[in-house]
């Protein structure tokens, strides 16, 4: 048992021996030069001030040094001093080659309560960018190692970033924050890393998992930095695989990037929420530095929409200016809706905007041209060829032309803004449209056949809103329809307020086969979102004709109209004693109708007794007085003022076209 006693006392001699040691060399280590040291190369790297409050060595479970309340100030004209602080940094280092060469081999840094700002300082440039001092450098031999050009500081251990918050801030814009709860950064294979960690932003947590090339070697000796980097949360992902690296005045990146969303993302939900009700991706080459980045080879879908191009934004000026071209296959609206609403209710008057909606244009100027092969619109209506010029310039946006093909005609017009004045104004112009070739999927041609349009719209109003450019707006909208056939189940698909008023004043409908529309005309003069209509809405039938007038309320989407149909005088066939008038009002897209009873019943009965004895012998209503309008097509094309001859009396002047009907429909 001797010898196994005294092997027991010689080690403990050396435990012993070694404790004494450390301490020894605890107590020699002068840590303000450290500190001093630490600060001195730090700043000669990145050309700022680093500050530490105090140094401490931990000798367990490794040597440790401990820094409180480090600090790398910000250059002149920061929103505050540091760009980046921390409460506590903790980096293990390897002793031998700092003693053995001055060295810095950093084995493992836990950083706790970082907090960094990036911005835009007011000259146009990112804070982030460092420039080294050469103060402290030594000349280059040509004989030394390149792996140590720059500071003697390399990393050979884990990073662990907890309790962190990392915030930017664009020039004149707010602030938007992260929270950092975890990252780490680990050596892996073939002098990579690897960063795992999560991210809090826009209220979801972000999952990172990424590798890149050794950051130290970038920051030291302005190497490329490779990167392979994948975010993940709330529904999306977005990676980017490339490298950065050095490029004139600061660091560029090259990469192709990627951002797929599924349906339904919560994060795009709060932001789009149209774009994530379907599953989407986009994905471009990126060239970003010196204040100017290139979006290449753009390619991306949603749902059945696909589109690419290339866009480019130059930031070196003034104000960003954007410029590219966009090209699309399909863009698919036909699942579009607007938000619910309570037909008839009205649109709460807009309340003036303090921060002017139309603001951003004096932020940006742009020149995009645009081309979409085929657009797909709600209820099976499709256009082509679809193309324009988006040029934004000194807060003016000019969107002209627009053109496209539609229902085997042509569409052109022009939308303008004006930041200045908040107000837009809306052009269109329409030729040789044909309803029964614009929604081919309906084969509405079985049913319709002829019937050319031409529409006219010119309107200006508030630019806050679609609802509020309508609730405000003033101009004109005129459409004429030529000769058509609507045949069969055509004269049952009513839905539209025409269609549905043509069901009211014609009695004929459900006799003939067919029902020949000779002419259909809309004139109205729009003022402050009411367009006003007397006697400048119109149809002719070949058994009848029907003229208008009233208001259509764009905001509330209502009407209030005053029908007065009436028979032809046909030869041979006798002719069917109509309603004097027929009131419609209610929501667009479905009104309702009172009209002169006695009338209708009259009408209802000549019919029936025609179908009873199988011909319109039986028919005994007088003829329609020949002084009437013969042609409220016309009438409607001229403003509403009658040609000569077609009247034989005066019509009421606009505001008593209602009199006469308050006892009718005891309003």
């Amino acid at each position: 048992m001797r010898p196994l006693r005294w092997i027991a006392i010689g080690g403990g001699a050396l435990v012993a021996l070694v404790v004494v040691a450390a301490l020894l060399a605890y107590a020699a280590i002068d840590m303000d030069a450290i500190r001093r040291y630490v600060e001195a190369e730090v700043g000669r790297i990145t050309g700022r001030q680093m500050a530490v409050r105090s140094l401490e060595v931990d000798l367990w479970p490794r040597l440790a040094v401990v820094a409180n309340d480090v600090s790398l100030s910000n250059p002149n004209g920061a929103s505050r001093p540091e760009l980046v602080r921390a409460r506590v940094a903790k980096g293990a280092v390897a002793l031998l080659p700092l003693v053995r060469s001055r060295e810095v081999v950093v084995e493992s840094l836990e950083l706790d309560g970082v907090d960094v700002a990036l911005e835009m300082l007011p000259e146009g440039r990112g804070n982030w960018v460092l420039e080294p001092s050469g103060g402290g450098s030594t000349p280059s031999t040509g004989r030394e190692d390149p792996n140590r050009a720059g500071a003697p500081i390399r990393l050979g251990g884990s990073v662990v970033i907890v309790d962190a918050k990392l915030t930017w801030r664009p020039q004149g814009g707010g602030e938007t924050a992260v929270g950092i709860p975890r990252l780490e950064i680990a050596p892996a294979t073939e002098g990579r890393y690897a960063w795992k960690g999560t991210l809090d932003a826009d209220g979801v947590r972000w999952a990172i998992d990424a590798t890149t090339g050794d950051p130290m070697v970038y920051a030291r000796d302005r190497m490329p930095l490779d990167l392979d980097i994948r975010v993940a949360g709330g529904g999306v992902t977005s990676t980017v695989k490339g490298r950065v690296e050095r490029r004139g005045s600061g660091p560029a990146i090259v990469a192709d990037a990627s951002l797929g969303w599924s349906e339904g993302s919560e994060w795009l939900a709060r932001r789009a929420p149209r774009l994530a009700a379907n599953e989407g991706r986009l994905a471009a080459r990126v060239d970003a530095g010196e204040r100017k980045a290139t979006l290449d080879g753009i390619a991306g879908n949603v749902a059945r929409s696909r589109f690419d191009g290339t866009l480019e934004v130059d930031a070196r000026g003034k104000i960003p200016r954007l410029s590219g071209r966009m090209h699309a296959d399909l863009i698919d609206l036909s699942a579009v809706r607007g938000a619910p609403s309570t037909p008839g209710e009205a649109t709460p008057t807009p309340v003036a905007d303090t921060a002017r909606p139309l603001s951003p244009l004096t932020k940006l100027d742009a020149d995009v041209d645009f081309v979409i092969d085929r657009l797909a619109l709600p209820n099976a209506f499709e256009a082509t060829a679809l193309r324009g010029r988006v040029v934004i310039n000194g807060g003016k946006l000019d969107v002209d032309p627009i053109g496209l093909d539609f229902g085997g005609g042509k569409i052109t017009g022009r939308i303008q803004a004006n930041a200045s004045t908040d107000r837009a104004r809306v052009v269109i112009d329409g030729r040789g449209i044909e309803l029964a070739r614009a929604a081919p999927g309906l084969q509405v041609g079985k049913y319709l056949s002829g019937g050319a349009m031409t529409i006219a719209v010119d309107l200006q109003g508030p630019a806050s809103s679609g609802a509020a450019f309508l609730g405000g707006a003033s101009g004109r909208i005129a459409t004429e329809t030529g000769p058509m056939r609507l045949r069969g189940i055509a004269l049952d698909a009513g839905g539209s307020a025409m269609t549905r008023i043509f069901d009211a004043v014609n009695p004929f409908r459900r006799v003939d086969p067919s029902t020949d529309i000779q002419c259909a005309v809309v004139r109205l003069s729009v003022r402050e979102g009411v367009a006003h209509a007397d006697r400048t809405i119109a149809a002719e039938t070949s058994r009848l004709t029907a003229s208008a007038s009233g208001t259509i309320d764009l905001a509330r989407q209502t009407l209030d109209l005053v029908v007065r149909p009436r028979a032809r005088k046909i030869s041979g066939v006798p002719a069917v004693e109509l309603a004097d008038v027929i009131r419609v009002t209610g929501p667009i897209a479905k009104p309702s109708f009172r009209l002169d009873t006695l009338g209708a019943a009259k009408a209802a009965a000549t019919v029936g007794g025609a179908l009873a004895t199988g011909g319109w012998s039986l028919l005994a209503s007088p003829l329609l007085n020949a002084t009437e309008d013969k042609s409220p097509c016309a009438t409607a094309r001229a403003g509403g003022k009658a040609q000569s001859g077609s009247l034989g009396s005066a019509a009421p002047a606009p505001s008593d076209v209602l009199a006469p009907l308050r006892g009718l429909f005891r309003k």
